[in-house]
C-alpha cells in the first residue's frame, strides 16, 4: 500500500471508528454527518482491502486488522498533534479550542465552576466540555481526567491537585443533632449516601476500619444530590469537606466534625503524554491548578 494515495485526513476518521465502531456515534464525535463518515469508511475499506468494522449480532466489532491498527494509529496521530502544537503559538485570549474533561460530579460542582468563570474572563473563545468516564480518557475520547489517586491510570501523566478530607452534614433545623456528634450517635443516625459515586467507598472503609456500618435511610445517584436531599430531614451524611463548604453557603446545612477516623483522598489531574508540550493544554492545566490553590 502506498500511503501517498491515502488522504491523510481519513486517518482521523479511522481513529474515531476504531475508538467507537458505531458509525452514527463516531460521526457525532467528529461533528460530521453519518453519510459523510460512511463514505470515509468505504474509502478506508478500499485502501486497506479489509472490512475494518463488521456487524456481529446487534453489535459492530473491529476486524483483527482494525484491532491491530488501533494503538499504532493513536501513536501516529499523537505524534502529529505534538508536532503541530510545537509550531503554533497559543493565545488564550483569541483561541477557540475545545477541551474535554471528565471528573466526579462533586469535583465539577466545587472546582470546575471556578475554572469556567476564569475561562469566561480570560479565554472567552475556549470551550470546556464535561463528559465520559475514565475509560473514555484511557481510549483518548477525553483529554483530561480528574480522579482520586487510587484510581489514576499509571500510563498517563499526572499532577496532584488537592487532598480531600471528609466531614458530616445535617439540616440546620435538625434538632436531633447538636453542634457536635459522638461516635455512638454517628452510627445511631440514619444516613443519606450517594450510591454511584466512588467516594462512597468511605462506607466500606468505615466498615473495614471500625467493624460497623451506617444505617442507610436512602441512596441518591450522585454526590451532589446529597446536600439538597438532607434539607428538611433528620438524616446525616458524610461528604467531602469542599463540597460541604460549597453547599453550606446557600443551603441550611450544619457542618460537623466526623467523630471517627476517615480516609483522606488525593485528587490528581491526568493527561495524555503526547499532549505534554501542547501549549494550550499546558495553559489549561496551570489554570486548573491555580483554581485549586485559591479554592481551599
Amino acid at each position: 500500500m502506498n500511503f501517498l494515495k491515502l488522504d491523510l485526513n481519513l486517518l482521523v476518521a479511522l481513529d474515531a471508528l476504531l475508538t467507537d465502531p458505531h458509525v452514527t456515534r463516531a460521526a457525532e464525535r467528529l461533528c460530521v454527518s453519518q453519510p459523510t463518515l460512511s463514505g470515509s469508511l468505504a474509502r478506508l475499506r478500499d485502501y486497506f482491502q479489509d472490512e475494518l468494522i463488521v456487524q456481529v449480532g446487534r453489535r459492530m466489532e473491529l476486524t483483527p486488522m482494525a484491532e491491530a491498527m488501533r494503538q499504532p494509529l493513536r501513536n501516529v496521530l499523537g505524534d502529529a498533534e505534538k508536532l503541530l502544537s510545537t509550531k503554533s503559538h497559543f493565545d488564550p485570549g483569541t483561541s477557540e479550542r475545545r477541551f474535554t474533561l471528565t471528573c466526579t460530579d462533586y469535583v465539577w460542582a466545587t472546582l470546575i465552576g471556578k475554572v469556567l468563570r476564569r475561562l469566561a474572563s480570560e479565554a472567552p473563545g475556549i470551550r470546556l466540555e464535561y463528559g465520559g468516564t475514565a475509560r473514555d480518557f484511557a481510549e483518548h475520547r477525553v483529554e483530561l481526567l480528574i480522579v482520586a489517586d487510587r484510581f489514576a491510570l499509571k500510563e498517563h501523566s499526572s499532577r496532584q491537585l488537592f487532598q480531600e478530607s471528609f466531614v458530616c452534614i445535617a439540616w440546620s433545623g435538625n434538632d436531633r443533632i447538636g453542634d457536635a456528634i459522638s461516635f455512638d450517635e454517628y452510627f445511631a443516625q440514619d444516613h443519606i449516601v450517594a450510591w454511584s459515586s466512588r467516594p462512597t467507598l468511605v462506607a466500606d472503609w468505615i466498615a473495614a476500619r471500625h467493624g460497623m456500618r451506617c444505617r442507610i435511610a436512602t441512596r441518591v445517584p450522585d454526590f451532589t444530590m446529597v446536600p439538597q436531599s438532607i434539607v428538611g430531614t433528620p438524616y446525616l451524611a458524610t461528604v467531602p469537606t469542599r463540597m460541604a463548604n460549597h453547599y453550606a453557603g446557600h443551603l441550611p446545612l450544619r457542618i460537623l466534625e466526623a467523630p471517627l477516623e476517615l480516609p483522606v483522598l488525593t485528587q490528581v489531574m491526568q493527561w495524555h503524554r503526547h499532549q505534554e508540550s501542547d501549549q494550550g493544554m499546558q495553559w489549561l492545566r496551570e489554570l486548573i491548578v491555580d483554581c485549586c490553590l485559591t479554592n481551599r
